[in-house]
């Protein structure tokens, strides 16, 4: 019966629609509060991540979370396509969309699709929110968990980070683990882009910490990239 429930769940969920009524809803569910971490910065706390975000610089101070092997399952039955509604970006209630600051700055830099242009660089992965649709929603969102990030990093450093916490818990091999802590956040400044009365950060540093238990020695590991 589990079974048969695990099978159909990507049926019911195909029958949700993802409106813009929709996430309205979902990000009214989770207001952001103040934080002492910093005078602009909030805090937002929902059931997929948690985060600290500078809302003046629009970039994630820290965010947390733990993946496990029991979401990249659930992420692998579910099989979201990471196009259209899936995987819109979305801004946190409150918060300005930041879309169009976005699309001045890669038309000052004037090099698309090239390691030049500016991504928008998920903390939290959406590959490993994946395994709920309203995880998969909440992963875009801009300030609260990404920031201005040059695509040539994006693609490096970002995605194999992602790959190693996938193959931990044993994507594409043996797990190591069932579980991975991961923080992520960013800091400094090496430009800055206004558009209107938004100000973006493209943040000097983009951190990952990673932690686990490594079942087979036994041994905890923490690593740490920049």
């Amino acid at each position: 019966y589990l079974f048969f429930l695990i099978f159909l769940l990507p049926v019911f969920l195909s029958a949700q629609t993802i409106n813009a009524a929709y996430v309205k809803a979902l990000y009214k569910k989770y207001p952001t509060a103040k934080s002492a971490f910093c005078p602009a910065c909030k805090i937002w706390v929902n059931p997929y991540f948690k985060s600290i975000a500078d809302t003046a610089k629009h970039f994630p101070v820290i965010t947390f979370y733990i993946y496990t092997r029991a979401d990249r399952l659930k992420q692998e039955a579910l099989n979201l396509p990471r196009s259209g509604r899936y995987a819109a970006w979305h801004h946190a209630d409150e918060q300005p969309d930041e879309a169009k600051i976005y699309a001045a700055a890669n038309k000052k830099i004037g090099k698309p699709h090239s390691p030049y242009m500016i991504a928008k660089g998920h903390c939290q992965a959406w590959i490993l929110l994946a395994w709920s649709v309203d995880g998969a929603l909440l992963s875009d969102t801009y300030t609260f968990n990404a920031a201005m990030e040059y695509q040539g990093q994006n693609t490096g450093t970002e995605e194999a980070t992602e790959d190693l916490c996938r193959s931990l818990t044993g994507w594409k091999g043996a797990a190591v683990t069932d579980s991975v802590k991961i923080w992520c956040g960013t800091s400094g400044s090496q430009h800055v882009y206004t558009k209107k009365k938004i100000t973006d950060i493209v943040p000097a540093y983009y951190y990952k910490i990673i932690q686990y238990t490594d079942r087979q020695q036994n041994k905890k590991v923490t690593l740490c990239y920049w």
